[in-house]
C-alpha cells in the first residue's frame, strides 16, 4: 500500500513538475517573441501601453517602491486627487521609446524570475516575495554598476541578455532604477503627496496665459 502512494505521489509530482516547467519553459523558450508579440499587440491609437499583465506586474513593483502606511500615503493613493498611478506611468511609457525598450523585457522578466523562483507569476506572489525578488534585482543593479571592467560591460552587452533568458535577472535589475525613478516622480508630483507635505503646490503651476490679466 505505501509503495503505491509512494508510486502515486512520485508520478503526481514529476507531473506537476512537468507542467510547471512547461510554463516556465514556455517563457524562457519564447522570451524575445513574447516580446515581440506584446509590442505588436500595442495600438498607437491606444489609450494604454501597457498590457495587463504588464500593468499588473508594474503595479505590484510601483507599490514596493511607495507603499502606503498608517503614517503616509503610498503611490496607490494618488488617484484620490488625479489619475492613477499606473494611468500616469503609462503615459510616462507611452511618450518614451527609452522607457519602452526597458520596461517591455522588465516586466517579463520579473515573470520568468518568479516562475523560476517559486513557481507562481509575479503578481500571485506574497508582497514579502515580491519585495525580495525586487531587493535582489536593486542588488543586482548595483553590483553591475559598481563594475566597471571591460570584461563587466562586455557581459553586461553581450552576455547578460542570454543569461536573463534563463534567469530572468538582467532585464528585472535593469528595469529597478527606472522605474523607482518614475514611481517617485508620480508620487511626488502629485497633489496628494502636497496635501501629505503640507505643499500647496508650485506656484502658477498652469502657467502665464495672459501676461496682463490675472488668474
Amino acid at each position: 500500500m505505501m509503495t503505491i502512494l509512494s508510486f502515486s505521489k512520485r508520478t503526481a509530482t514529476k507531473v506537476l513538475d512537468r507542467l510547471l516547467k512547461a510554463s516556465l519553459g514556455f517563457l524562457i523558450r519564447d522570451f524575445y517573441q513574447e516580446v515581440d508579440r506584446r509590442n505588436g499587440q500595442r495600438s498607437t491609437d491606444s489609450k494604454q501601453w501597457l498590457t495587463q499583465e504588464e500593468a499588473g506586474v508594474a503595479e505590484a513593483l510601483a507599490k514596493i517602491v511607495i507603499p502606503s502606511d498608517e503614517e503616509a500615503p503610498g503611490i496607490d493613493e494618488v488617484c484620490v486627487l488625479g489619475p492613477s498611478a499606473i494611468t500616469s506611468l503609462d503615459k510616462m511609457i507611452r511618450n518614451c521609446s527609452y522607457r519602452q525598450a526597458v520596461y517591455a523585457p522588465g516586466l517579463l522578466s520579473f515573470d520568468v524570475w518568479s516562475l523560476r523562483k517559486h513557481r507562481r507569476k509575479f503578481v500571485e506572489l506574497s508582497t514579502e516575495q515580491q519585495t525580495d525578488l525586487f531587493r535582489a534585482a536593486q542588488e543586482i543593479n548595483e553590483s553591475q554598476q559598481a563594475n566597471h571592467s571591460v570584461i563587466a560591460k562586455l557581459w553586461r552587452r553581450f552576455g547578460a541578455p542570454f543569461a536573463d533568458v534563463r534567469r530572468g535577472t538582467s532585464y528585472a535589475a535593469g528595469l529597478y532604477p527606472i522605474i523607482r525613478a518614475d514611481c517617485l516622480e508620480i508620487f511626488y508630483t502629485s497633489r496628494v503627496s502636497w496635501a501629505w507635505l503640507e505643499y500647496d503646490g508650485p506656484p502658477m503651476e498652469k502657467g502665464y496665459s495672459n501676461l496682463i490679466r490675472p488668474r
